[in-house]
């Protein structure tokens, strides 16, 4: 079979879709099918939005079978905070009455902007399939959608829907406006990460029969020899154990700045604990950070991008990991947390109480609520047999449920389905 994916970003990229896409493809290879991937060269989220070209034209590479076209990014012309008024404005004109659905189609190709991304598909040559992923960075699904109607192809839709704390909150409505429920109800299939995503789509009017729950993997774990040295790892970022991990975009939608005040409710409380956070940094957790007292910035670390052995070494130093997001479909974190035998603490948004099994293998709390975010971590760091419980029944469940050849099986028979 000759698959098309194509997705606003693909690794070296940091992000769990991306580095879910990858999976997959690879796993697709592997059985014998050739995958060609269009995405931008995008390296960060903040080259969305960087203004000028970073790149002539597509520059086209090979990494382990798949064929990777790489477009260029454009960015925005008023950089972020001018791509967020946009964002803004289409969300707006989506909840006016009437038919929004051409202006919006128009708006969308600034989300983000790959001018080349057209022309590599009309240059494209033969495939049989084209399967598109990520709902919230939607142009490069929109070209994929409508190439596929041009050429009469299947067309399958992993949208990585963050369907955030309720239906009309913010993170829900940047991935539910007019155009993007149009493009999931016209698609032959649409693929979800968990229950809690297919009920949400549901929601939304979409046929049953074409929403399906695949799940998500995780690669067996590097040997310790692969990883970092916890000891020396803890002494250079000054983490004071015990250690509290996070790990994504450190920003408000993640769940950062409520994980921040936890920490700080909970030093207050004279419970020394060190919060690190593992990933890029938005500017607004970085203006929150300047404000802090010093006394709070040793107990509050952000590590930014870290190479895998060093997420591992920390992961296995921690005594937990949070993710108190309302921006996560599914948070492939969770299953490394659990591969370590670590307890998780999430919260009640958006895909994570489908992953997370509230009382067996971590704590549930409310989206933006550090009082209590603080007491799901002040139960696990002062119950240690409650903690090991939890983190090694989520170690038997990643072994049991979530494998890389078991979501490819699925996602095979999607696309059988649709052909």
């Amino acid at each position: 079979m000759r698959i098309l994916f194509i997705t606003p970003a693909f690794p070296p990229f940091v992000g769990g879709g991306e580095r879910y896409a990858r999976a997959l493809a690879l796993r697709l290879v592997q059985r014998g099918h050739q995958v060609t991937v269009l995405t931008s060269d995008a390296r960060e989220e903040r080259d969305f939005w960087r203004p000028g070209a970073s790149a002539e034209g597509p520059v086209e590479e090979q990494d382990e079978g798949l064929r990777i076209i790489r477009c260029p990014v454009t960015g925005f012309p008023a950089r972020r905070a001018g791509l967020l008024a946009w964002r803004k404005a289409m969300v707006l004109l989506s909840a006016l009455p009437g038919n929004s659905f051409a202006p919006l189609m128009s708006m969308a190709r600034y989300v983000p902007r790959i001018p080349a991304l057209e022309a590599a598909l009309d240059h494209l040559g033969r495939c049989d399939l084209v399967h598109g992923f990520n709902l919230s960075w939607e142009w490069p699904l929109l070209a994929g959608w409508r190439f596929a109607q041009e050429r009469g192809l299947p067309f399958v839709v992993t949208p990585f829907a963050h369907l955030g704390a309720g239906r009309h909150d913010r993170v829900a409505r940047n991935c539910t406006m007019g155009h993007q429920r149009r493009i999931l109800a016209d698609a032959h299939a649409v693929l979800t990460l968990t229950s809690l995503e297919r009920e949400g789509l549901l929601a939304l009017g979409l046929a049953p029969e074409r929403v399906r729950v695949v799940g998500g993997g995780l690669d067996p774990l590097p040997g310790a020899d692969a990883w970092a040295s916890c000891a020396e790892l803890l002494q250079r970022h000054q983490l004071r154990p015990p250690v509290v991990a996070f790990i994504g975009r450190v920003s408000r939608d993640k769940g950062a700045l409520v994980a921040a005040e936890a920490v700080r409710r909970l030093c207050r409380q004279g419970n020394k604990v060190t919060l690190a956070l593992m990933g890029q940094v938005s500017p607004e957790f970085s203006r929150y950070y300047r404000r802090l007292k010093a006394v709070d910035r040793e107990h509050i670390r952000p590590l930014g991008l870290v190479d895998e052995a060093t997420k591992h070494a920390l992961l296995e130093a921690s005594a937990m990991l949070v993710l108190p997001s309302r921006a996560d479909s599914f948070g492939l974190v969770l299953l490394e947390a659990w591969a370590h035998g670590k307890p998780v603490v999430g919260a009640r948004a958006g895909g994570i109480p489908g992953v997370i099994d509230e009382g067996e293998d971590g704590l549930l709390v409310p989206y933006g609520d550090a009082r209590a975010l603080a007491e799901a971590v002040a139960l696990l760091l002062q119950d240690q047999p409650l903690a090991q419980r939890m983190g090694q029944r989520g170690r038997q469940k990643v072994a049991s449920q979530y494998s890389w050849e078991a979501v490819c099986e699925r996602v095979l028979a999607a696309y059988n389905q649709v052909l």
